[in-house]
């Protein structure tokens, strides 16, 4: 018989760092805990309005590859190693319907993979007749020990303590023979399997959904709902850990500042500039700035730092979107000025300006910003090769 508080250990899921999705054994199941994700539907057919860039055109150049304008963006454990011997194993559970079940998808087929290499070290141990025509009726004997599970586990993704792979044990051991088989475990993975799948297409929906806001109410963001977003914004992938990012928070006055410059270098002093610049919160975004004398590898070097940056900044808008937050990430010829570098204490020696990002609430929600329109699918863009 099961016991209550082992059925209470059951998967729950979460999304684990890095951004990864992976299920998790939760005890806080038990006492009615929800893991819920917040997601914001895509928008509706209804077309939005395209925003012209403020920004006048400019040259491309590579090795300044930064410097572009994104004002319409969104217009636009060891290795397994199976002897030939005991391909058996495996053999024996080509088909799922073997234990009450459709055929294996990919998931299930790797946890079983994984599953048989702990499962040798029971075969070995057991006294197992080798005539080929009884190997089949063998396979219910091979399973996995209650101290191998853990292991198991962790070589599967799944977050749990040795305490809580040892009640999923319990849980798993239906006939109460001391090892769990393949039998006992798939469906219980597959189940897992499932669950995980569902947090996926929210994880999905909230990168498809997220848009860029170009209207702000005035209300203030939280300082919590920003260093969130910059916690996210710096676990991006980053070559040799070079973390080459920082942010610039600006205030009222340094916003002011820059409102001044714009005006000193013959900008309009009304259209959509004037709106911009009441967006209540802006963040300067700069990245490592190659040597003079650096040569190629330093330039390649800077241009792997801006790809770096690149990933930083969507980590930082989808956190921000995630919680009801809109973002613009805009640059131009103002920010392209040693002056713009003066006000925001950017040492261009060392230094380059990758954009900044405008935040706050979007006026009349985020289910009212302009709908992400984008001319090509997946078709259009993936070839595949032989």
């Amino acid at each position: 018989m099961r016991s209550q508080t082992a059925v209470a250990i059951f998967l729950s899921l979460a999304v684990g760092a890095g951004a990864f999705v992976q299920p998790q054994l939760q005890p806080a199941v038990a006492a009615g805990a929800s893991t819920t994700s917040t997601t914001h539907p895509l928008h509706s057919e209804e077309p939005g309005k395209i925003v012209e860039s403020i920004d006048e055109p400019y040259d491309y150049n590579e090795a300044d590859f930064a410097d572009y304008t994104s004002d319409n963006s969104d217009l636009d454990g060891g290795e397994l190693d199976l002897d030939e011997d005991d391909d058996f194993l495996l053999d024996g559970y080509e088909d799922y319907s073997d234990i009450a079940g459709p055929d294996l998808g990919p998931f299930e087929k790797h946890a079983r993979e994984v599953f048989m290499t702990y499962a040798e070290r029971i075969a070995s141990s057991l006294d197992v007749d080798t005539d080929e025509e009884s190997q089949s009726s063998q396979l219910t004997n091979y399973g996995i020990l209650k101290k191998d599970l853990y292991a198991m586990l962790q070589q599967l993704d799944i977050d749990a303590s040795e305490k809580e792979a040892e009640l999923l044990f319990n849980y798993l051991d239906i006939d109460g023979d001391d090892h769990v088989t393949l039998e006992e475990f798939l469906p219980w993975y597959a189940e897992a399997i499932d669950n995980v799948q569902q947090v996926s297409m929210g994880f999905q929906n909230l990168v498809k959904s997220r848009r860029t806001v170009h209207r702000f109410d005035a209300t203030e963001v939280d300082d919590g709902v920003l260093r969130r977003a910059l916690e996210c914004a710096i676990a991006a992938p980053n070559r040799s850990g070079s973390e080459p990012w920082r942010f610039i928070k600006l205030g009222k006055e340094t916003v002011g500042k820059i409102t001044e410059l714009r005006d000193k270098l013959g900008g309009k002093k009304d259209g959509s500039f004037v709106s911009w610049t009441k967006a209540p919160h802006w963040i300067v975004v700069t990245y490592t700035r190659a040597e003079l004398d650096s040569g190629i590898e330093g330039q390649m070097k800077q241009r792997e730092d801006f790809k770096s940056v690149c990933c930083a900044v969507q980590n930082f808008m989808l956190s921000m979107w995630s919680e009801g937050i809109g973002t613009k990430w805009t640059t131009g010829p103002v920010q392209r000025t040693p002056e713009f570098a003066e006000i925001c204490g950017v040492d261009l020696e060392k230094e380059k300006v990758a954009g900044v990002i405008w935040y706050g609430f979007a006026k009349g929600g985020l289910n009212r910003a302009e709908a992400k329109w984008r001319r090509k699918g997946v078709e259009e863009v993936l070839d595949v090769l032989p």
